[in-house]
């Protein structure tokens, strides 16, 4: 038993290890002031399938940005949608921007990253930003992203923000993924890229050719942020930025119900144990154990031995202060106060939701756009 003891104790040290390094990673964030000097020109990209309630709104977000018409592009990938997105994009797209058409004949296998990949195929300018239909911008959002970029930088990932005025479920949705952000935004921080979100990422366009894009990647229907991320990272020797600034932030919308939540949740957790980085692979093993143990624990004290219930409790106290330092330090900079109020609810949710997930992510078929897809 004394052993069983040990490992519980070694999870909740490595754990707190790791989101030490999250928040030192923070600090290490720095943002670039003054004037944007970048001149370099922008292709956004956006794939879509039936997304024809969000048209209008994507639209005004995206015509109200104070970059010059003349320094970027749109391009819209209307993906086999079969609703009226494709009239609404006619009606109401931004001057500057142009739609590519793909009909019938591809099958669920990593759609978006063939979107992707058709996009960029017919983008006329160096880097390219990435984003999905359901999300609204800051109007300085290309501005900032871009002055983030020069010779030396690949990639730069951007804050991402849930709306959460809705009800108790899409606030703790939305502290939880701006959990996933903030870490994301602090593995880089302390040069260890390797998650962001495809909601807000930009990169340029060499690098994703030099690299070979999505080419290895089209056997996961999820990926096109972080695979490719890492692919970057390990492969060549650019940096890898994340633009802390609020006005880099762009804003989409939580799951409305919780069916919805966990498809997309193990849909992103599906090609964990398929990273080529094995020591990070090795690592996210060891977080799944830390939070599979506090359950464990519980049970085990429940039924076994009571002291399980002192390293359950010294355990989730210790996973409690780590994560809410992260969170109240993002919740200064890039979010706000109101972000904290379902704290405690939302870190005992999240325990068996993170097992849930990412067993679920291992049987590897998820519906998406009201397909079912493949892992």
């Amino acid at each position: 038993m004394e052993i069983l003891y040990l490992i519980f104790i070694l999870l909740a040290l490595h754990y707190v290890y790791f989101i030490g390094k999250v928040y030192i990673g923070l600090k290490r964030l720095q943002k670039i002031f003054g004037k944007n000097e970048n001149s370099e020109l922008i292709s956004v990209i956006i794939p879509l399938r039936n997304e024809s309630e969000n048209i209008k709104s994507l639209c005004a977000s995206l015509s109200s940005q104070t970059l010059a018409v003349g320094q970027y592009e749109i391009i819209f990938i209307d993906d086999n949608s079969n609703d009226d997105t494709y009239e609404k994009l006619l009606n109401y797209k931004p001057i500057n921007s142009k739609i590519i058409r793909i009909k019938n004949g591809r099958d669920n296998q990593a759609r978006k990253k063939k979107a992707l990949i058709e996009g960029v195929k017919n983008s006329s300018n160096p880097i390219i930003i990435s984003t999905d239909a359901d999300c609204s911008f800051y109007p300085r959002w290309l501005e900032v992203m871009s002055k983030y970029f020069d010779e030396e930088t690949a990639i730069v990932a951007g804050p991402v923000d849930l709306k959460s005025d809705i009800n108790l479920f899409s606030k703790i949705q939305r502290l939880e993924f701006a959990g996933l952000i903030l870490t994301g935004a602090g593995l880089i921080g302390i040069n260890s890229p390797t998650i962001c979100s495809a909601a807000n990422f930009a990169y340029r366009k060499s690098v994703f050719e030099e690299v070979g894009g999505y080419s290895d990647q089209l056997g996961f229907s999820s990926g096109d942020d972080d695979l490719f991320l890492q692919k970057v990272a390990s492969q060549t020797n650019y940096k890898i930025k994340f633009a802390y600034e609020k006005e880099a932030m762009v804003t989409t919308y939580p799951r409305t119900k919780i069916v919805e939540f966990f498809q997309q949740r193990q849909r992103w957790a599906s090609k964990s144990l398929f990273y080529n980085n094995k020591l990070l692979v090795l690592k996210i093993i060891l977080i799944f154990l830390f939070y599979l143990g506090l359950i464990l624990q519980l049970i085990g004290g429940l039924f076994f031995d009571p002291l399980l219930f002192i390293t359950f409790g010294l355990s989730l106290f210790v996973k409690i202060i780590v994560e809410y330092l992260v969170l109240n330090y993002g919740s200064k900079t890039l979010y706000d106060r109101k972000i904290l109020r379902p704290f405690i609810l939302a870190e005992i949710i999240q325990i068996p939701y993170i097992i849930i997930s990412a067993i679920g992510g291992l049987f590897g078929n998820f519906k998406w756009k009201g397909e079912v897809v493949k892992r």
